[in-house]
């Protein structure tokens, strides 16, 4: 059952990628690579790597701090950093490892720290799901695949959630729920740091848009309306984070391909998908081997102690 688990999602991926590839030829995608793409994607990537890691360190300083001792930017950082690995693989399994590293490193219980990286988690959904909708209410009939009705009810049960987690009054049996560790944060943040929370959070989002647009600018699809792609991106990193493919391979290039064929070829299309998750990959890995040892800091410096 194990190597199923694991297997499934590389197979998903394999079929995914040879149904896309379907008809296009490698020389064909080779030839939609010039030097303006490199120009262009290449410093985005990095400023979005540098922006990123920014905003993940200082979210984590925030969900942290309220209860335990304040961790330093760097420190969170390489917390994050460390992680990128595992979440290129699977995006439960990134969440993992930030829990793990946030229980060895900070003294937090397992469900604390679960809980507190789960309040992140929530504020990105709600921020894919803010700009999906005010972008498809500002679009209206333009924007096709949208379901309003989906988006309005994922809205109201975040909220309703976070309201009834928050609710200054007993509710019965309710309240043994409510008292778990794992929804401490969810329950506890003060409001300004939850508001905060929720404003990095769409920075980060519309990071990931500019990265989104510098890819399609760079193999020269620049005419995609602001708000078309704002909704694109916020969908595509919806489904490449659903745990039925490998670093979301094959589904990302399978929806960037749908969503963005109105402005450009899929031969062109798949060209930019391929080199905008396999530069994230490559970047994000070499990034995590760099600060690999943060799994193994407890041990080095008991090692260390025991020379000393």
């Amino acid at each position: 059952m194990k190597f199923l688990r694991w297997s499934v999602p590389f197979l998903v991926s394999a079929l995914l990628l040879a149904w896309v590839f379907q008809g296009m030829e490698w020389g064909e995608l080779q030839d939609k690579l010039s030097f303006e793409t490199v120009l262009i994607f290449g410093p985005a990537l990095i400023a979005f790597l540098a922006v990123s890691l920014l905003i993940e360190a200082v979210c984590l300083v925030d969900v942290v701090s309220h209860t335990h001792p304040k961790p330093g930017l760097l420190v969170a950082a390489r917390i994050k950093a460390a992680s990128y690995p595992l979440g290129i693989l699977n995006y439960a399994l990134g969440i993992g490892a930030v829990t793990l590293l946030l229980r060895r490193r900070m003294g937090m219980s397992l469900q604390e720290a679960a809980g507190a990286v789960a309040v992140i988690g929530l504020f990105d959904l709600g921020s894919l799901i803010a700009i999906i909708a005010v972008g498809a209410a500002l679009m209206g009939a333009e924007t096709p695949g949208v379901q309003a009705g989906v988006l309005s009810a994922l809205a109201a049960t975040i909220g309703i959630g976070f309201a009834t987690l928050r609710a200054p009054f007993s509710l019965g049996w309710l309240d043994r729920l409510r008292d778990l560790p794992i929804l401490h944060a969810a329950r506890t943040l003060p409001l300004p740091v939850l508001a905060r929370l929720g404003s990095l959070r769409l920075i980060f989002t519309g990071n990931f848009i500019a990265l989104g647009w510098a890819v399609l600018a760079g193999f020269g699809v620049d005419e995609i309306p602001l708000l078309s792609l704002a909704i694109n991106i916020c969908v595509l990193l919806i489904v490449a984070a659903l745990p039925i493919a490998a670093a979301g391979l094959g589904t990302g290039q399978w929806v960037f391909v749908e969503l963005f064929k109105p402005w450009a070829d899929p031969a062109t299309l798949l060209a930019a998908s391929l080199t905008l998750s396999l530069g994230l990959i490559v970047t994000r890995a070499a990034i995590g081997l760099v600060f690999a040892r943060e799994f193994t800091a407890e041990a080095l410096a008991a090692q260390q102690e025991e020379k000393a």
